[in-house]
């Protein structure tokens, strides 16, 4: 489920609060102001143990931050909860998002909607977006709702929520609760990565890449995909490498390739892991070298890629790497099979004319059981 990781930002207050302000509130908002955390809580907690609406939304975000105190969920939940209960708004949305993410209690998206809609209807832009996001995709006793998620997606791109604008045109690229438009779509997504935001570079990179809305221009989407990927967005640097390796929307240059793989590969992205084991393994951008293949594979074959994993399989095939095992080739191409990988399907064959009943039995054996570790079931 989508869920915007970001609290809200206690509202700083820049004038001399006025009318009927708790003692220790002002000096105490001046305090966090100056970036002196301690002594902000120092003033603010009896503030807000005497009532202060926006000195309990304050300490309930330091204790939520780690600012000024030790990071203590729980304290977190209690000082927004007081704050949220006589209708602030932004502990609302605070409340909403530990609710959430599962910060300091069980993780409840029931309940987080209920805080993410009070301070939505109050017009807070990051309420409006994470409530659109929990119903977008529903589940965990939150009924889905693509047309009410993209009417508050809307309400916050108008107000110029990055977030909620590159939502918003992800449902109309796609025509999920609205009608699908690639013209509006292209405006949404456009706006937020007009903002910097790199999840909606890459995605407006991939409209030029594909041609949707915009006439297809695979240099322009290249050039996106940099601005996300300078941003360490694994996706974009994937495919800045794959544009690379390539050559498409820019000069072939399996050097940039490598080192664009491998930015995504070290973030855990299991494609340029085993793009990073394929040049490993044939030299191409690098020096060609069997062991570092065979460890960008295995990274990439137990997260389940399945070029990743044929391409292991294809190293203990022919004992590049790693001893030469018959046993250990086949559970890995046999994977990579399954999905009707063309070459690992022949190389199947291959390895079975040479391989005798009972050890084709156990690597058909160790291949389950690896599918069942993955998925998380028992044998």
């Amino acid at each position: 489920m989508a869920l915007a990781e970001r609290l809200a930002t206690a509202i700083l207050l820049l004038v001399i609060l006025v009318g009927g302000a708790v003692a220790g509130e002002a000096e105490g908002m001046l305090a966090y102001q100056r970036g002196e955390f301690e002594a902000a809580l120092r003033e603010l907690k009896p503030a807000a143990a005497a009532g202060s609406v926006r000195a309990q939304t304050t300490v309930g975000f330091m204790y939520a931050t780690g600012k000024g105190v030790a990071q203590d969920a729980a304290e977190a939940m209690r000082w927004l909860g007081l704050a949220a209960a006589k209708g602030d708004a932004e502990a609302q949305h605070n409340l909403g998002y530990l609710h959430d993410a599962g910060l300091g209690v069980a993780r409840n998206p029931a309940e987080a909607v209920k805080w993410y809609r009070l301070a939505a209807e109050q017009g807070r832009a990051d309420a409006r977006y994470n409530l659109g996001a929990i119903l977008k995709d529903g589940g965990e006793g939150v009924p889905q709702d693509l047309s009410e998620a993209a009417r508050w997606f809307r309400l916050a791109a108008e107000q110029g929520d990055a977030y909620a604008q590159l939502a918003l045109g992800l449902l109309h690229l796609s025509g999920s609760g609205v009608a699908q438009d690639f013209t509006e779509a292209l405006k949404w997504v456009r706006q937020a990565a007009d903002q910097g935001y790199a999840a909606a570079q890459f995605n407006l990179a991939r409209m030029y890449f594909e041609g949707h809305g915009v006439t297809r221009d695979e240099a322009e989407a290249v050039r996106l995909f940099e601005l996300a990927a300078g941003q360490g967005y694994a996706p974009a640097q994937f495919n800045v490498g794959i544009s690379y390796h390539t050559g498409r929307g820019v000069a072939p240059d399996d050097v940039e390739a490598a080192k664009w793989f491998k930015l995504a590969a070290e973030q855990g992205h299991a494609p340029a892991q085993a793009n990073l084991g394929m040049l490993y393994d044939h030299g191409q951008g690098l020096p060609q070298d069997d062991q570092q293949a065979v460890f960008w594979y295995s990274l990439a074959a137990n997260q389940g890629d399945v070029y990743g994993q044929y391409g292991l399989g294809a190293m203990y095939r022919n004992g590049y790497g790693v001893a030469q095992d018959d046993v250990m080739a086949y559970m890995w191409t046999s994977l990579a099979a399954q999905y009707g990988l063309p070459i690992a399907v022949k190389d199947i064959d291959t390895l079975t004319a040479r391989m005798t009943p009972a050890e084709i039995e156990q690597a058909r054996s160790l291949a389950i059981a690896w599918v069942q570790r993955s998925r998380g079931t028992s044998p």
